[in-house]
């Protein structure tokens, strides 16, 4: 699972790229669409998908294989995980997870 961290202000967007497991799994298939759902350390949420006027995600490309999901907000020292559900247009359903660990710097 990848990691990243960003301060409490910053507002990011986070690069998904699926290629390697479309080459290996589903070869001519590609992202139809993507839900994003974010969980904290025990805590609320405060972490932001899709903060004004950014979109909670971005499909990249003609026959996208890649998404950009844009984060915002956060407490200082909380962790978050993000979980993007993805749906192909072959019916395939696959769920990619990354962690952001806010803190400021």
């Amino acid at each position: 699972m990848q990691k990243f961290e960003k301060q409490p202000y910053d507002v990011l967007d986070y690069d998904v790229d699926m290629i390697d497991w479309f080459d290996s799994v589903a070869p001519g298939d590609d992202i139809e669409s993507v839900t994003v759902d974010v969980t904290g350390d025990g805590v609320k949420p405060d972490l932001v998908i899709g903060p004004a006027p950014q979109p909670e995600t971005q499909l990249i490309g003609d026959q996208p294989t890649a998404f950009k999901v844009w984060v915002g907000g956060g407490v200082d020292g909380q962790t978050y995980q993000v979980t993007c559900q993805v749906l192909t247009e072959g019916g395939r359903q696959k769920e990619v997870d990354f962690k952001v660990k806010v803190k400021e710097q």
